[in-house]
């Protein structure tokens, strides 16, 4: 078995002024790393999937065996790749990711023929989807109870940020420099990032103590726990369903958006409309469930925090309407802006921050390798006539029994942890 955490002191209650006057740097730092990952993310990728395809003579079911193949690739190697970030500078593990990204969009937009394509595309996600958002989240998810939650809320607003703002922007510069352009530009602006970063390092010269529990992990000599100790734990297996409910099925609908908005007779403007409405829903609904997490326990909300997936899916099974998308799109973004805050404070909880960064690295790579199955997977039940009604369902029966698992799950704040004031 892993240990637990050592501590049981519940920290002075911090309110979220004196949060972020303490701890700005680090969450400044999670917050750009996350939104820079999204050159990395499935929907920035996507928007360049028709020119990809045309370019390269690809079919959609060519090229989504290849995204597929890079994408679980690139969550395996992660396995290895994310535990490094207990024993390195977070500083330096996170320009490494972003250098990385900044080659990996190069890299695509002069692509001459498919290998280099599929190569391209898994750099993309290794250093984008994987590494700066393992570094995004680690960032804060160190920090003591108390605050935890609430700075991986702030944290995790990179993503939603992403989502609502890059995907009007990308298509404004595909019409403008064609979607290599795009890739190019994406490049500059990670670069660009990089030595804005490392120029508030070098002003700022004072070293916080948030910002030095990474560089610590240094002096560890200790591993860690083996992986076939987190995978005999049943803790972890116990996490495993409703850990990959959210990535897989969310992966699946937005790889299928298209082909779900022809069935249901959505109009582009509208699609767009409802992505955006799912963005701000996520910002909204991160900031509330990092400050449950402080007051509650992260434990507690695994039980719940698939309900807004698990409600729309049902929406989208049963329900027809001019309204559907953004009902479907908003329930969704009450699950979204969860999963990256509830997933890391959870993980903490149970198993400690010593090794963090090995075990979320670990779950991050099943959540991948999950997320890498299903768009291939629902596009074979599409192609044998599996109605979407059907698949809907399926999804929503899968979720609740994922939520019901966790109920067995122990909370080791519940002794110790009653809900705050203010």
């Amino acid at each position: 078995m892993i240990a637990g955490p050592l501590s049981l002191t519940r920290p002075r209650p911090m309110t979220f002024h004196e949060l972020l006057r303490h701890y700005w740097r680090v969450i400044g730092l999670g917050f750009a790393l996350t939104f820079l990952s999204s050159f990395g993310q499935t929907f920035f990728i996507s928007l360049s999937g028709p020119n990809i395809r045309e370019a390269f003579g690809l079919t959609h079911g060519a090229f989504g065996s290849i995204y597929s193949l890079a994408t679980l690739s690139s969550g395996l190697l992660m396995i290895w790749v994310g535990s490094v970030i207990d024993r390195v500078d977070i500083r330096l593990y996170a320009s490494t990711a972003m250098l990385g990204l900044a080659a990996a969009a190069i890299s695509l937009s002069f692509a001459p023929n498919i290998i280099a394509l599929g190569l391209s595309l898994f750099a993309l996600r290794l250093f984008g989807q994987g590494m700066l958002s393992h570094a995004g989240v680690m960032s804060t998810a160190r920090l003591h109870e108390g605050v935890r939650g609430r700075a991986l809320g702030v944290a995790a607003l990179g993503f939603p940020a992403g989502e609502a703002t890059l995907p009007a922007l990308a298509i404004a510069l595909i019409a403008a420099f064609e979607w290599t352009g795009v890739w190019r530009v994406a490049a500059l602006v990670i670069v660009v990032a990089l030595a804005i970063g490392w120029l508030l390092g070098f002003l700022l010269t004072t070293k916080g103590p948030d910002l030095e529990v990474s560089a610590r992990r240094k002096a560890l000599n200790d591993t860690g726990p083996r992986w076939n100790d987190t995978l005999s734990d049943w803790r972890f297996l116990a996490l495993i369903p409703t850990m990959i409910g959210y990535p897989a099925i969310m992966t699946a609908y937005f790889f299928h958006q298209r082909f779900i908005a022809d069935l249901k007779g959505w109009s582009l403007e509208l699609l767009a409309s409802s992505i955006t409405l799912f963005a701000l829903v996520s910002v909204v609904v991160a900031m509330s469930a990092g400050s449950f997490v402080d007051r509650f326990g992260a434990v507690r909300l695994s039980h719940f925090y698939l309900a807004g997936m698990t409600a729309a899916s049902v929406a989208l099974a049963t329900f027809d309407g001019p309204l559907l998308p953004l009902v479907f799109f908003g329930l969704i973004g009450l699950t979204s802006g969860c999963t990256n805050v509830v997933i890391a404070a959870v993980l903490a909880e149970l198993f400690g921050t010593t090794h963090l960064g090995k075990i979320r690295a670990l779950a991050g790579s099943i959540m991948v390798v999950a997320s890498a199955a299903t768009p291939g997977a629902i596009g074979l039940l599409f192609d044998a006539g599996v109605s979407l009604e059907a698949i809907c369902l399926g999804f929503a029966a899968y979720m609740v029994a994922a939520a019901a698992v966790t109920f067995a799950l122990p909370n080791p704040r519940a002794a110790r942890l009653q809900p705050s004031e203010g």
